[in-house]
Order: C-alpha cells, then sequence, then structure tokens
C-alpha cells in the first residue's frame, strides 16, 4: 500500500472535488463548510501559528466567495442580511489576525452555524 503525500492527496482532491462543481447550491454548501470549520478551529487558538494563518485565510477566501455570490437583486433583504453577517466575520476574523482583543470569533462562528443549518435545510 503506498502512501500520498500531503500534496499528492490535496491535488486528488482538486481534480475530483466530493461535490458537484456545476450546482450552485453544493459550491455554496462545500463554501459554508470550510468556513465553519476553519473559524471552528480558530475559536480553539491552536497552538501553531501555521494551523492559526492557514485557517485565516481559508476563512477570508470563503467570505470573499459567498459575498461575491450574492444576488442582491433577487435576494433583497436576504441577501443584504447574509452580505452584513458575512462582513461581520470578515472583521471579527481581520482582528483576531491584528491581535486586536476585541475581536470575537465564537459570535462569527456561531452566525456561519446558523447560516449553514438553515443552508442544509434548504434542499
Amino acid at each position: 500500500m503506498s502512501m500520498l503525500s500531503p500534496a499528492a492527496i490535496y491535488k486528488l482532491q482538486q481534480k475530483t472535488p466530493s461535490f458537484d462543481t456545476d450546482n450552485s447550491h453544493q459550491l455554496i454548501k462545500a463554501t459554508l463548510e470550510y468556513l465553519a470549520k476553519s473559524l471552528s478551529l480558530m475559536v480553539q487558538k491552536p497552538d501553531q501559528a501555521e494551523i492559526f494563518q492557514i485557517h485565516s485565510a481559508r476563512a477570508l477566501t470563503s467570505i470573499y466567495v459567498l459575498q461575491s455570490s450574492l444576488d442582491f437583486e433577487r435576494g433583497g433583504d436576504i441577501a443584504n442580511s447574509l452580505f452584513q453577517l458575512y462582513e461581520y466575520s470578515r472583521q471579527q476574523v481581520l482582528k483576531v489576525m491584528r491581535q486586536d482583543n476585541s475581536g470575537d470569533l465564537e459570535q462569527a462562528s456561531h452566525a456561519i452555524s446558523e447560516i449553514l443549518d438553515a443552508w442544509h435545510q434548504i434542499k
């Protein structure tokens, strides 16, 4: 049995994602799941700075994807509210990255978890 390196595993996953890349609902769900996981890990305040940096970058990238995917014309107030929640989460991540003690990752993580729960109920 041969063992794949982490880089090889990553490349394989990128070639064959576990969701349908043509299905926007699944793409948003996967992005929310990545964001929820990264925020949850960041809340735990890992000892390794590298882990924190990786998940900070993943969280910010996920938030960008989610914010840019919103359709404000069709989504109306819901799209505006989601944008504000994503922006709040982004601000909290940035505060913690700057070592600003006013950053509240727990609240951001909770908000994203609630959005993810609601997203699971849609389909």
